[in-house]
């Protein structure tokens, strides 16, 4: 098992991350989302060259051991497993809110975000027909795109909403419940002190 991160022989992790630094933004989204291991344990890697570590210095600040890093890889462990401690330890490495690593791992489904009425693929194959309103998205998709496994949609989906700039899953009006959950938790939080102090 190599600790590098997919380095071809005699490469230092710096030509990675200029070579990253050249990507598109989508270009790099294909890439993170076709790695090993999913798209976390893509761009946990691609941050851990960044930073010049091993995965082991990754793995060991993240709280777990390289083998429990290996099996997420491999497929043995699978990301949408991963417990809270873990997706935080994660998003503070990343430097992102623990929401966004719990997206990417799986362990929150983007039918959490759907409207109760439509599952996850209803919601997708809906935002599918309204890309397929774009002229040039249109040309661009394949002719049998709602043949294609859920994971190649839901990328495509989330691609297209964000270099389009389209509201095409209905977001827009997601910063308000996100606020109203936001509060709960933070009431709830409260509560949970309370009780038991």
């Amino acid at each position: 098992m190599s600790e590098n991160f997919m380095l071809p022989v005699g490469c230092s992790s710096r030509v990675v991350c200029q070579a990253v630094d050249q990507e598109s933004r989508e270009e790099r989204t294909t890439r993170l989302y076709a790695s090993e291991g999913g798209p976390l344990l893509g761009w946990l890697f691609e941050e851990c060259a960044r930073r010049g570590q091993t995965r082991r210095d990754m793995s060991s600040e993240l709280g777990v051991t390289y083998s429990y890093i290996h099996q997420l890889r491999t497929g043995v462990r699978q990301t949408r497993h991963l417990s809270s401690e873990v997706a935080c330890a994660c998003a503070r490495y990343l430097g992102v809110p623990p929401i966004v690593v719990k997206l990417l791992a799986g362990v929150v489904p983007m039918a959490d975000f759907a409207w109760p009425e439509q599952t996850e693929p209803e919601t997708i194959d809906r935002a599918l027909d309204a890309m397929k309103q774009d002229a040039v998205a249109r040309t661009l998709l394949p002719a049998n795109v709602k043949a294609l496994p859920i994971e190649a949609k839901r990328s495509l989906v989330l691609m297209y909403a964000e270099n389009s700039r389209q509201d095409i899953l209905g977001v827009k009006e997601l910063p308000d419940v996100v606020q109203w959950l936001q509060r709960a938790a933070t009431i709830h939080n409260h509560n949970m002190a309370l009780a038991t102090s």
